[in-house]
């Protein structure tokens, strides 16, 4: 069976201003806001979603990096939450991707956090 369109980002055509991911056979679960521009390879069946931060917040790709940094660096746990926090909001409110690093920000920052704690307490 040949795909009508290309895959690629169209108007929803359910949603005003917004853009819905059509895989070439079908409309998937995936929306954008319309001002939204996803690069070439952000979409989460690219291999380049996968190893490269494209199409995802600053805040998001942010916040991974400090979680990351917060498990050695312990005092960075609680910047490590707050940007976590922060790029859940914007991937929400944008309709992209970027949540798995903020949640990585979170937990990252969480475990930073809860060292940084110990240690100041003595025990």
């Amino acid at each position: 069976m040949q795909p009508s369109s290309p895959p690629g980002w169209y108007p929803d055509p359910q949603t005003p201003h917004a853009l819905r991911w059509f895989d070439g056979f079908q409309w998937t679960a995936h929306v954008a806001a319309a001002s939204f521009a996803e690069p070439a390879g952000a979409h989460p069946d690219s291999a380049t979603h996968w190893l490269l931060p494209t199409g995802r917040s600053w805040q998001a790709i942010t916040a991974g990096y400090l979680g990351l940094l917060s498990l050695g660096i312990f005092f960075l746990g609680p910047v490590a939450i707050g940007f976590g926090v922060w790029a859940l909001f914007v991937a929400q409110r944008q309709g992209s991707h970027g949540r798995g690093r903020a949640i990585t920000g979170i937990v990252g920052g969480a475990i930073g956090t809860l060292v940084t704690l110990a240690v100041l307490s003595g025990g």
